[in-house]
């Protein structure tokens, strides 16, 4: 089962090579973003800073930090919104180049294989399963991008600021990892079970009802 799994996901990956520039731009725009988006916090630090006590504020200090978190704030927008596009971009021509296979495939295959086989289920195969393939890599490559740059990135900052809770990010990040890829391997099942169904179903109404 592990072993088809990762045939399937190698599979699908070879067909987003065409767009690995889409992928890299993507990635540098998920650094960025994370980056500033991360920098924003020390910027509001160093504001409450400048707040000594009532009547005690270094409003000459605090306006060059407003113009700073502003271009910050703006910067990680613009960015966020670019990788948001790269990732649509390498998604959605990937399935459908996955679709375009598909329909040359079932007009190269002799009629009586698609007679053989429920019309709803290759229906539900092309059509549904395919956009669960796109949902999939859209939300794989923005978490994956903006997670581990995230990662990277938190425990830089924190490292610069306190070593210690460092380690303890360093400690626990393993284990969130851990729990994910349990409950991951654990819905594998029931994600098989529910897209086999799903083409039963569909067959049952394309069919009959």
């Amino acid at each position: 089962m592990k072993d088809s799994t990762w045939k399937v996901g190698k599979r699908i990956l070879s067909y987003t090579k065409p767009y690995g520039g889409y992928l890299a731009g993507g990635l540098v725009c998920a650094v960025i973003s994370v980056l500033l988006s991360l920098w924003l916090p020390v910027l509001i630090g160093n504001a409450v800073d400048q707040i000594i006590g009532p009547g005690q504020v270094r409003f000459s200090a605090i306006w060059p930090i407003l113009v700073k978190m502003g271009a910050a704030i703006g910067v990680s927008a613009l960015f966020s919104w670019m990788m948001t596009a790269c990732t649509n971009t390498v998604s959605y021509r990937t399935v459908k180049d996955i679709r375009d296979d598909a329909f040359q495939k079932l007009s190269r295959v002799p009629l009586r294989a698609i007679d053989g086989q429920s019309h709803g289920d290759l229906i539900a195969r092309v059509v549904t399963d395919t956009d669960m393939i796109s949902d999939g890599l859209l939300q794989g490559f923005t978490q994956l991008f903006s997670g581990v740059v995230t990662i990277l990135g938190t425990l830089g900052f924190m490292l610069s600021v306190n070593v210690h809770i460092a380690l303890v990010v360093v400690v626990l990040t393993p284990l969130s990892l851990f729990v994910a890829s349990f409950i991951a391997r654990r819905s594998h099942k029931m994600f098989t079970a529910q897209s086999s169904a799903r083409g039963e179903i569909t067959g049952v109404v394309e069919e009959m009802v």
